[in-house]
């Protein structure tokens, strides 16, 4: 499997999240629902984004990624310290944020020899599983469709 033929599921999972975010009117965007608004989940998914291509440099050096040891806590540290650093209240600019991200992203996937998306190099993903750099892509694309799913039920679209 090369990166192109990992790529087509991550694009629409993060295109169908994006459509939905820029249909919301801007008071539902910043509007709190089961603790975090629509905004805080733009901001979350720019800096995951971010973080995966780190954990996916850790995993092609052997290492695990550093976002692991915040597992047992649901990752409540690494996303509280997103959604404070992406704090824009604009839904352009977070838009803006999260396509560079995304965009990033796909380069480093791109830029890869084929054989590493699903290449093991020895880390353990803390389930026990072996930890790929595809299993990350899916990992991204389950996050988008996840999000995409919360905040539709959050404002009641179809």
């Amino acid at each position: 499997m090369n990166s192109h033929d990992a790529l087509p599921t991550l694009r629409s999972d993060y295109q169908a999240f994006e459509a939905l975010i820029l249909s919301l009117p801007d008071t539902q965007f910043l509007s709190p629902m089961n603790g975090w608004s629509p905004r805080d989940v733009v901001a979350h998914l720019v800096g995951w984004n971010d973080h995966m291509i780190d954990a996916s440099s850790s995993i092609l050096a052997g290492e695990p990624p550093a976002y692991y040891a915040d597992a047992p806590n649901d990752y409540k540290i690494i996303n509280a310290s997103l959604v404070a650093q992406h704090s824009s209240t604009s839904k352009t600019e977070l838009l803006r944020h999260l396509k560079s991200s995304m965009d990033r992203f796909v380069a480093f996937l791109v830029a890869l020899p084929p054989v590493e998306l699903t290449a093991d190099h020895g880390v353990k993903h803390y389930s026990g599983r072996p930890a790929t750099v595809m299993s990350i892509v899916d990992s991204v694309s389950r996050d988008y469709r996840d999000h995409t799913r919360q905040v539709s039920d959050w404002v009641g679209s179809p």
